[in-house]
């Protein structure tokens, strides 16, 4: 093993004015400025500062799943805006592991390479250090400033910066002929910026300051605080005990909602909440399709602790329960008649057109559920208008291979769907 140690500043200029608002370096904070400190640093990235990664394709290639993420520098630029270049500094130590051996894809063969491992260690000046590990083949020609970026993003997002970006899902989108995306998925209303730019207009700062540099309470009316308090309490009976104790520890590092004070805090956690409350819409029109029992041995095999939404205890957990029964879905066997038998429809049907009745049917709700978030409407309501008539949501599980073109054209209306 190799190793050398490196160290890097903040050489990111920030203008005089900038620099007289923030916090001076060494300064000691209050609670609560430190938790106002933190609310910034939560706080997301300008969605012109988003890119996608594609990480999984299907087979066919013209569809894949990616991630969001956001470069190095977004994350300097909101360190610089908060606590001046002066007021937080990185090291990095630098590995080089030798004689590591790997798994070609495809084929399975296996190659000796090193691996170059870099830690980052992130210090602001009054809120303590923080280190994050990142690490990348050495044959990669861009090795080190892959593993430099992850290790500072990973340091970085152990303060709440770019932490949110862990929580955003894989999408899957349309590629072209370059395996690129077509379009890049629409962020959550919860990852989209919830402070605005101080007065001085600086494109990065996010943040409201006082002339000490102090950050300012988000400034709201008692009447517009209680509204706030209600809405909150509101989504966390919609969403569940679980999942409304898991987004507010996320958010302000509390498990009882009741307990935040701070209203930046609650509106993050509100926009949160319902985002959430997409998903479990998603979960229960997942449901709908396979069923209760399928859901509730789903339940069982993740081991949790029953299967109502209460059980279900952070936003991974739900994420991992829709895409197992949207799966499910899309591979739910036709159904049978009253009497156990397969009527004349299912007696007609091959093993073939089940599996493309199953996959038209996800086809359908994925759609649907796309739709839903552009037009804010129910899955329900979007499917029972798009068949006009034809078959309604609640009859999806029921339906044969007879409906299959009326599936196959209810999803073309909405795949037409762009606003």
């Amino acid at each position: 093993m190799q190793g050398n140690t490196a160290f890097a500043g903040t050489a990111d200029a920030a203008s005089p004015a900038t620099v007289q608002q923030c916090a001076t370096p060494g300064e000691k904070y209050t609670d609560e400025q430190v938790r106002q400190f933190v609310v910034a640093l939560e706080d997301a990235f300008d969605p012109r500062e988003i890119k996608w990664r594609v990480t999984n394709t299907t087979s066919d290639r013209r569809r894949g799943q990616v991630i969001a993420y956001a470069d190095p520098r977004a994350y300097t630029d909101r360190l610089n805006a908060l606590f001046t270049v002066r007021g937080w500094t990185r090291e990095y130590t630098v590995q080089v592991i030798q004689n590591f051996e790997r798994k070609e894809r495809g084929n399975g063969d296996g190659i000796i390479s090193g691996k170059i491992v870099v830690t980052c260690r992130v210090t602001i000046d009054g809120m303590g250090s923080h280190s994050g590990l990142g690490e990348e083949w050495a044959d990669n020609e861009n090795a080190g400033t892959s593993a430099e970026a992850q290790a500072f993003k990973r340091a970085c997002s152990c303060f709440g910066l770019g932490r949110y970006l862990y929580d955003l899902g894989g999408n899957w989108v349309d590629l072209d002929e370059r395996k690129q995306p077509l379009s890049r998925p629409r962020l959550p209303d919860w990852a989209l910026p919830k402070r605005k730019p101080a007065a001085t207009g600086h494109h990065n700062g996010h943040n409201h300051t006082n002339g000490n540099g102090h950050l300012k309470p988000q400034a709201l009316s008692a009447q517009a605080l209680a509204d706030l308090r209600t809405k909150v309490k509101s989504l966390c009976e919609q969403v569940g005990f679980g999942l409304a104790r898991s987004v507010a520890s996320s958010i302000a590092s509390m498990e009882n909602p009741d307990e935040i004070q701070d209203a930046g805090m609650l509106s993050a956690m509100s926009s949160k909440l319902e985002d959430t409350l997409r998903g479990v819409e998603r979960l229960r029109t997942a449901t709908g399709v396979v069923g209760q029992t399928t859901f509730s041995q789903l339940c069982r095999e993740m081991n949790l602790a029953g299967d109502c939404l209460d059980d279900i205890p952070d936003r991974r957990t739900l994420r991992q329960l829709i895409e197992a029964l949207e799966r499910s879905a899309g591979a739910t066997p036709l159904q049978q008649n009253g009497n156990g038998h397969g009527g004349a429809s299912a007696n007609r049907t091959s093993v073939g057109c089940s599996n493309e009745l199953g996959a038209a049917r996800a086809d359908l709700v994925r759609e649907a559920q796309r739709v839903g978030k552009l037009r804010n409407m129910k899955v329900s309501d979007v499917i029972d208008r798009a068949a006009k008539g034809a078959f309604r949501f609640g009859e999806l599980r029921r339906i044969t291979a007879d409906s299959l073109p009326a599936v196959t054209a209810a999803t073309d209306v909405l795949r037409q769907v762009t606003q």
